[in-house]
């Protein structure tokens, strides 16, 4: 136990500094070369902005893959697929046919060699576990191609990605603290996104990333997060329930299958871009880029949190976690589909919010102001009678 702390904790510290270093180096040789995102009718970034964000993390974790406590192989060739696509992709804008074809095979490397699958859903409607069966492969491979799309589908906004990631991953560690393979990757990937979070946020007096994930990284994110959480799902480990897992990812599913029915009843296809995520909605709404973030993480954090502590500590039935989560999601799906009532909404709530605070301002001044008065006016009034001049009053008596 000793030696699996102390080689997590080198773990930590050199995913920190090596990311680190990584990004303070590959930038000017993105640019030199050309991998960076430029400005588009899409895109409303002021530049050239390398995307070295999450190729940075990738070649963190190849080097320190010689100190993880448990090595798989399958996870490294399979997520160099996902990397090699996500970074073709940045360049090039491979078709959507090509990248669900080289997802498809990441996720059949993790399922035949990996020993990553999906047997067993529990009893998500209330009548006994439903068991897969034959369809167990197929239906991993469409679980890892959805989480794969469903994270990339969030990088639209300076840190939202890696912030999102950055919470599901350390969702993942607080419920599997007893399992060293899935704790030091999870380890490993909370300090690396950390350090890049450090040039993507809008931090620092910072307006703007100086540098982007780009799709290799929210791909690698989007495919090691469903791979630890199929790990953890697996009925012989029995971490967390298989509805947990919606949960502690809800605000990427829910975003990616509302725009995807969306873009499906309008006749186009479900991986054409646009910008009608919730975090468009919410920036047309008014709120900054860094308070999109915080309010989308907040609500992340709470349904993350809701799942896992109805899973682990009140022990509510996998049916009811269930149903309340399709519940949500049709109100989330509801709000998307009458964005501008869900607009409107959050509009008022921000500008409800500034008046309440115009109107605690005004009242800290007054009374600031009302104090500034009165001791002043002591003041005056002890000078006063501290230093009354009566040189003039012996004057005159002399003169009489």
């Amino acid at each position: 136990m000793q030696n699996l702390i102390t080689i997590d904790s080198l773990i930590i510290i050199k995913s920190f500094f090596i990311t680190f270093f990584l990004l303070l180096t590959l930038p000017p040789l993105a640019k030199k070369i050309g991998h960076t995102d430029s400005p588009s009718s899409r895109k409303k970034h002021a530049g050239e902005v390398p995307l070295v964000g999450g190729l940075s993390i990738f070649l963190c974790l190849l080097i320190l893959y010689y100190w993880l406590p448990i090595k798989n192989h399958a996870y490294i060739l399979a997520a160099s697929l996902i990397v090699i696509c996500g970074t073709i992709d940045d360049n090039r804008e491979l078709s959507a046919k090509v990248r669900i074809f080289i997802e498809m095979i990441a996720a059949l490397i993790m399922i035949k060699w990996g020993g990553i699958e999906i047997n067993n859903l529990g009893n998500l409607f209330g009548f006994g576990d439903i068991s897969l069966g034959k369809f167990s492969s197929i239906f991993t491979v469409f679980a890892i191609i959805g989480g794969v799309n469903a994270f990339n589908m969030l990088d639209g906004i300076d840190g939202l990605a890696g912030s999102l990631s950055l919470l599901v991953f350390i969702l993942i560690f607080i419920i599997a603290l007893t399992t060293p393979e899935i704790i030091s990757l999870c380890l490993l990937f909370i300090s690396a996104i950390i350090a890049f979070l450090l040039f993507n946020l809008r931090i620092f007096g910072r307006k703007k990333a100086s540098i982007f994930l780009g799709d290799t990284g929210s791909m690698l994110f989007g495919f090691t997060i469903c791979c630890l959480l199929i790990e953890a799902s697996k009925i012989e480990k029995n971490i967390i329930s298989p509805v947990t897992v919606l949960w502690i990812i809800a605000i990427p599913l829910f975003d990616s299958i509302s725009i995807m029915i969306r873009r499906i009843r309008k006749g186009q296809s479900p991986f054409a871009p646009d910008r009608e995520h919730f975090h468009h909605i919410l920036l047309l709404a008014g709120y900054s880029v860094n308070q999109t973030v915080g309010i989308i993480l907040l609500i992340a954090f709470t349904a993350g949190s809701f799942g896992i502590l109805g899973d682990r500590l009140f022990n509510f039935p996998e049916w009811l976690m269930f149903y309340i989560f399709i519940s949500f999601f049709y109100l989330y799906y509801w709000g998307m589909t009458h964005s501008w009532k869900l607009m409107k909404l959050a509009r008022y709530l921000r500008e409800h919010n500034q008046d309440r605070r115009k109107v605690k301002r005004r009242q800290q001044s007054l009374t600031y102001s009302g104090q500034n008065r009165r001791i002043l006016s002591d003041r005056r009034s002890g000078k006063e009678r501290r230093y009354h001049d009566i040189r003039k009053e012996i004057y005159k008596e002399r003169r009489n």
